[in-house]
């Protein structure tokens, strides 16, 4: 194996981070489609940059074997993970008393699963991640009403 190559091509390095730009987009769209705030370009670009920082630690995991340093590259996805979480945390605080963007923070959680699984070069996972994802977000649109008090206040 000759390792003063790069990890991919530049067309595979391009058909990963469009892999993960698409896949991000079909989760967002449901997003877009009901006119939230975090729409289809923060899961583009959290997919993408997901895929960005896969693709930096395979290339960093080539130059760190060709210097014959130790090292684990799976570092860097485990603090991209907690990263994302952060991510998602600020969509959660809204700054009164109500909890919400729970399910905000969780598809963006999974746009950063789809976009290191592009990064790495798993397309029929990302693609598929994406689906289900995009799938369990329409569905939702079923249970609107879900967690409203609906119930007269029978306080007075």
């Amino acid at each position: 194996m000759d390792l003063s190559m790069a990890y991919v091509s530049y067309w595979e390095l391009c058909l990963r981070l469009a892999c993960a730009a698409g896949a991000g987009a079909l989760l967002g769209l449901d997003r877009e489609l009901r006119h939230r705030k975090v729409g289809m370009r923060t899961y583009m670009l959290v997919s993408l940059g997901a895929a960005g920082f896969a693709l930096i630690t395979m290339e960093m995991s080539l130059e760190v074997l060709r210097l014959d340093m130790g090292a684990d590259p799976t570092r860097t996805i485990q603090g991209l993970v907690g990263a994302i979480g952060f991510l998602g945390a600020g969509a959660i605080i809204q700054g009164d008393k109500t909890v919400g963007g729970m399910a905000t923070a969780a598809s963006l959680w999974v746009a950063g699963a789809v976009g290191m699984a592009s990064g790495l070069g798993y397309y029929v996972l990302a693609v598929l991640l994406a689906a289900v994802a995009a799938a369990v977000l329409s569905m939702s649109r079923l249970m609107d009403n879900r967690g409203r008090n609906n119930r007269p206040d029978l306080s007075d």
